[in-house]
């Protein structure tokens, strides 16, 4: 059965600047590749914070369907002899795709007649495909200035310090710059917890807001309109709201 991805990269605080922009690639990075690996998936939100990149995917594919794929062998006239009886070439390229020498199909083309066979390959379990898809997104995001850190070859905005990884209930086994993916996020860093474990992926935005992080970026910006407007009538004043502040980073629900 489909089941809900989330995937959370945790970091020491990045410039606010670059949150919106990661979210855009990570959103495009996964679902770019989801549909290369033939995983549907419904509707995609992205959550962000100066200590988060995060993603959620409702109802992905539990694996991948099986395909079936063709292959392109020997010239027709090296596969078999006058007699039309397969030679080792025949035998080499079935055996090198699984199949029988009587599976094989001769094909004329614009280059002559060549052999075929069409292989049904069957689907991965998305839980197997995922790492490798979230490691590449994860280190192909850009970033206006990256660093290196500890002993590792990687570069990144700033350093990665925790993974979540969920699909479903089940974490998948990926890791990213030596950090290893658990069901653990993180709260804000002074008032909530070190350690906040998700049994689902759609419990994380009331998770993290639990331990004092607004983790979905439109509710923390209308959040702090609505504090900066009840700030200012309660002195007699009107808020005025610079649209051009970016408030990624603002207020204290931040983490």
């Amino acid at each position: 059965m489909p089941s809900d991805l989330l995937f959370e990269i945790g970091v020491e605080e990045i410039p606010a600047s670059f949150v919106l922009p990661a979210l855009e690639q990570l959103k495009q990075g996964i679902t770019e590749g989801l549909s290369r690996l033939h995983l549907e998936h419904g509707e995609v939100r992205t959550y962000g914070t100066p200590r988060r990149l995060a993603i959620l995917l409702k109802d992905v594919a539990d694996r991948q369907p099986d395909m079936e794929q063709e292959y392109k062998g020997p010239p027709a006239d090296r596969a078999f002899d006058a007699e039309g009886h397969p030679t080792k070439a025949a035998e080499g390229f079935a055996r090198s795709r699984g199949v029988a020498v009587e599976d094989l199909q001769i094909r004329d083309t614009d280059k002559g007649s060549w052999v075929f066979v069409a292989v049904c390959e069957p689907g991965q379990p998305a839980a197997e495909v995922l790492p490798e898809l979230l490691c590449e997104v994860t280190l192909g995001l850009s970033f206006p200035k990256t660093m290196r850190w500890a002993d590792l070859d990687q570069r990144f905005a700033r350093p990665i310090r925790w993974l979540v990884a969920l699909l479903g209930t089940q974490v998948v086994n990926v890791t990213v710059a030596g950090v290893t993916a658990s069901d653990a996020t993180r709260g804000h860093r002074v008032l909530g917890s070190s350690a906040v474990h998700l049994d689902s992926p759609s419990a994380y935005v009331d998770a993290l807001r639990a331990n004092y992080v607004l983790a979905d970026q439109d509710e923390r910006r209308e959040a702090i309109r609505t504090s900066a407007q009840a700030a200012a009538a309660e002195v007699g004043g009107n808020a005025r709201i610079d649209e051009e502040i970016r408030t990624d980073a603002s207020g204290t629900l931040v983490g």
